[in-house]
């Protein structure tokens, strides 16, 4: 009962941190409470030290880290910059712009994570918006919400995808051959409902746009280079081979055939969003195991009528709220283990990836994608919790129930 108590406590202290964030009274951030929940779940004997390193998952961690090693070589090599710059380039007006950013970040969401797209495209949009005087809240907002329903499209495109992609057992191409329809189809209606809410500052934008000089030379060799190591990556995971493998051996020729100096690679890698997710399994773990009686109860009141439509978009829905209160990572990792034991396990797995993917547009703080956003154009166009609601919400919605109507048909149709 003790140990039922402190699993608890511990779990809800560390989502508290994790939802006040910066506004926490310790300036406590999330790798932070990943951290602090995991210590404790050990000294408060919930898990033992044996049982909380067995609780990491450490295929997820080799995903993440081979993932990041060749996203690091393909930022600084300023490929990333001058492909979204060049698609940037080839709008005529404000129109085209708003479908180019949702494409781009679409697409390249799904191949190269969503938060790297983020971080790249933020400050090229707000530079171009400055030049030619467009309004920049309509491209960033397209931007974030984009970048999140371009990410369902693949395994590699989200965290939460790659955890559930360990679990599952779909393969890379068996997932992206499901969801990539999905995403296409919801990434042009995402794009829709911004280009509805913005149409009249849209439509009174300048007519032309004036092309965007390169922003800095590209490392032609390192570029090269890391343009044949993606090809690879993308041929071993059509072929088959396991995603943290594939990924941890790009790394490993990234590393040796870049010709530069280790350090620069590892300074590039966000170590803190490793250590969030060390910590979380942990956490997570131990309130799997001390409440594992409660949530055989509740979660099959989302899980056990999966097979009609209304079960399926219960399941969905209760996925939406839970991904906003707890985070989708931390969302995904709670029912993972109870998903795998589930009736429709397949169907299940393919919507919690949908849905807790779609969440992420619901609020400003929704997805990391989101934040990134809006802290990167803090300065020149604040995004305002009200104003990203407006759009977010209306996609949340209806990229929701159209992903789980078009799961329900491949479950009709027998292509799960």
């Amino acid at each position: 009962m003790l140990k039922d108590t402190a699993a608890l406590t511990i779990f809800i202290l560390v989502y508290i941190i994790i939802l006040a964030g910066e506004n926490s009274p310790r300036k406590l951030d999330r790798p932070a409470a990943g951290l602090i929940g995991g210590v404790l779940t050990i000294l408060c004997g919930v898990l033992s030290k044996q049982e909380a390193i067995a609780a990491i998952d450490f295929s997820t961690l080799a995903l993440l880290f081979g993932m990041m090693t060749v996203v690091h070589y393909a930022s600084v090599s300023g490929m990333l910059e001058a492909l979204a710059e060049k698609l940037v380039d080839m709008s005529r007006n404000a129109v085209q712009l708003l479908w180019v950013v949702c494409l781009t970040a679409g697409f390249l969401s799904a191949l190269f994570v969503n938060d790297t797209i983020c971080l790249l495209m933020t400050p090229l949009l707000l530079a171009l918006t400055r030049r030619v005087n467009l309004p920049a809240e309509p491209f960033l907002l397209c931007l974030a919400t984009s970048s999140n329903v371009g990410s369902v499209m693949t395994v590699t495109g989200n965290p939460q995808n790659m955890l559930i992609g360990q679990t599952s057992g779909w393969s890379w191409v068996q997932f992206a051959l499901r969801m990539v329809p999905i995403g296409l189809i919801c990434l042009f209606l995402n794009g829709a409902i911004v280009y509805l809410i913005y149409r009249r500052q849209l439509s009174t934008a300048p007519c032309s746009l004036n092309p965007s000089p390169s922003v800095r030379a590209i490392d032609k060799k390192l570029a090269i280079k890391t343009s044949i190591v993606l090809v690879a990556l993308l041929v071993a995971l059509l072929s088959g081979v396991s995603t943290d493998l594939a990924a941890m051996t790009a790394a490993v020729v990234m590393l040796i055939w870049a010709n530069r100096p280790p350090a620069e690679t590892f300074a590039g890698i966000d170590w803190a969003l490793l250590l969030f997710f060390a910590g979380l399994f942990i956490v997570v773990d131990g309130i799997t195991k001390t409440q594992s009686h409660l949530m055989a109860q509740l979660i099959p009141i989302f899980t056990q009528h999966a097979g009609n439509l209304q079960g399926l978009a219960l399941f969905s829905l209760g996925s939406v709220i839970g991904s906003n209160l707890f985070g989708n990572v931390p969302f995904v990792m709670l029912l993972r283990n109870f998903i795998a034991q589930a009736p429709n396990a397949q169907l299940l797995w393919l919507t919690l990836a949908m849905s807790s993917t779609f969440a992420g547009n619901l609020t400003l703080v929704g997805s990391v994608a989101n934040l990134i956003v809006a802290q990167g154009s803090q300065s020149e166009c604040p995004l305002s919790f009200w104003s990203f609601l407006k759009v977010g919400s209306i996609s949340t919605l209806l990229t929701v129930s159209i992903g789980t109507m078009i799961l329900w048909f491949y479950s009709l149709a027998g292509w799960l």
